[in-house]
Formats: C-alpha cells, structure tokens, sequence
C-alpha cells in the first residue's frame, strides 16, 4: 500500500543549476527491512527519519510511518534532546521479516537559512569528544596547523553577517572541511558506522559519515562547537552526512545558530539538501536502532529514492 501511495507522486527533472532554485519541495521514501532467521518478540527499535517540521527555510509539509510484518504495533513520537523527531516502535512479535518505511515531504525557500537553536542551548556538548570523534595527534596536529592557515585563509561570503568571534569559527570550519576532504579518500567497504574518525584518518578511506566525523574532531580540538548532520542529497542513492558549527547568532549574542559544510563534496549545503536529524555524531542520530529478543540472527536491508515534485526558479 505504502509503494503505490509513493509511486503516485510526480516526478520532475532535478534542477540544472541548484542556485538558480528559488523553492523546491522534495519527496523521500526510506525503508529500512530486518530478516529473521526465526521468530523473534519483544521488538523495541527508535527511528531517526523523519525531519523536524522546521529547520532553517525547510519546512516538513507530510510524513507517515509503515510498519509492516510485526503482530500488536504501538509507537510513540517524540522530540529527543537535540530537536530532532523520534519514533519509538514496540512490537509484540516478527515471525520472519519487519519493514520500518516512512514517506515524507518537505520543502525548501532560497536562500538557505542558518538554524537558529534553542534559547537554553549551549556549545558544550558539541565541544566535547564522543567515541566517535576523540582526537588523537594527527587530529590534533591537523587544527592546529589550520590555526597557523587561518589568518592567511580568503574571507567567505556571509550566508549571515557574523561578528569578528563567529567569522573566526565559520572561517575554521571551512578550513577544517577542507582538509578533511583531502585528508582522505571516498571509500565503501573500510570503515563502518562505528568506525572512530581517528581510525578512518589512519586508513586513508571512508564514506560521508567518516569525513563528517573527522571535520567534527578537527574544530572540537581548537575549541569550535561542531555537530553531525544526517540527511539525504538529491540525485545521491544512499542518505548522506554533513556537519555544522555552531557560532554566536549576530542578531542575538545570547542565542546560537548552526551553518553547516559538506567536506564529502566539499561545498555549502544547498537547495538539494535535506536535513533530517542532528547530533554529537552519528550514534545519536542512527535512522534505526533497537532490541528484540531471540536467538534467531538478523539481516538488514536499506533501501531509498528522493525525488523533487515542484520548482519554482527565480524569476519565475
């Protein structure tokens, strides 16, 4: 039921020039199926995958949950610590397999916006280490040569005016998505998501959330507040990661706002991005995490499409 609801939506051509868009509206399909050699009970599992309904200029105009394949299924939605939208699935029991899907729309306004955070909100969770992102030398070595680069680096352009302290950081962070997408290679296969930033820097390859991570690690080490970004990029075939730093908002020095870096692609998020979730790293922003009981093994299979329904091009 859930595919022909999906398939019924219009599909148009992807924008030939992505700063030529001035409002776009996207749909996402998102599946996520585990197999069980057995049958399993007591299934509890937390899904990330759905966006918030605002966040900067995007805002979520739909979404529906499927949960197919599981006997007597109660969820719960909830907003976690870091404003993002939680499921929480309980199931009563999977005989063989149980498909978590979601659908959902969201659409975008040109300019991209900053996004502003809470007003109780503080830097210092995004400044300390986690598993995923604690330094070592090399790590250390790399912010500390971005310090020496920074007063030589060329001044961006200001998605917002920033102050002299939140240029400095925005200007890092370039700095620090820069490097990381020289520091490594584009890889499937070498790392995992559990696979710490240091460990993928040491073996030279890895995919959107290893460059997310060490970009992270390199600001937290010169005292630059970074979060984890976890979405999708239209035309890409898999959800994608990016990061943010958090710097002082010019309109209001007691609040603070997110601007976020692609060191994947090296590049500003743009009108083709979609953020669905944000974090420390990637283990507070996993799209499916959970229990079940059992002694049955299981697989999981992930599957994906976005596409863009409506354009509107400035000028028009």
């Amino acid at each position: 039921m859930a595919d022909a609801v999906l398939q019924s939506r219009p599909k148009i051509a992807l924008p030939p020039d992505w700063s030529e868009v001035a409002r776009v509206r996207h749909h996402v399909e998102q599946e996520y199926r585990y197999s069980y050699s057995g049958p399993v009970t007591d299934i509890r599992q937390r899904l990330i995958m759905v966006p918030p309904s605002t966040y900067g200029d995007q805002q979520l105009i739909s979404h529906e949950l499927f949960v197919d394949g599981a006997d007597n299924v109660a969820t719960q939605w909830e907003i976690d610590r870091f404003g993002n939208s939680a499921c929480r699935v309980r199931a009563s029991r999977v005989a063989e397999s149980v498909r978590f899907a979601v659908e959902f729309e969201v659409e975008r306004t040109a300019p991209p916006q900053a996004q502003q955070l809470h007003e109780k909100s503080t830097v210092d969770v995004f400044l300390a280490p986690t598993a995923l992102t604690a330094p070592d030398d090399r790590i250390r070595e790399a912010g500390a040569a971005l310090l020496v680069a920074l007063p030589h680096a060329p001044v961006p352009e200001e998605i917002v005016p920033l102050d002299s302290h939140g240029l400095r950081q925005w200007m890092l962070a370039i700095l620090a998505g820069e490097w990381t997408s020289k520091a490594i290679k584009y890889q499937h296969g070498q790392t995992g998501v559990q696979t710490p930033a240091a460990m993928a820097l040491h073996l030279g390859g890895g995919v959107c959330q290893d460059y997310a991570h060490i970009a992270i690690a390199v600001l937290r080490s010169v005292g630059v507040p970074a979060r984890y970004v976890s979405g999708h990029v239209l035309g890409e075939g898999a959800p994608h990661a990016w990061f943010e730093a958090i710097l002082p908002d010019p309109a209001n020095p007691s609040r603070l706002i997110a601007m976020a870096y692609d060191p994947t692609h090296k590049r500003f998020p743009g009108m083709s991005y979609i953020t669905v979730a944000v974090g420390r790293d990637y283990a507070d922003v996993a799209p499916t995490s959970g229990s079940y009981s059992g002694i049955a093994g299981s697989k999981l299979a992930p599957k994906k499409d976005a596409w863009v329904i409506d354009a509107q091009m400035v000028g028009e």
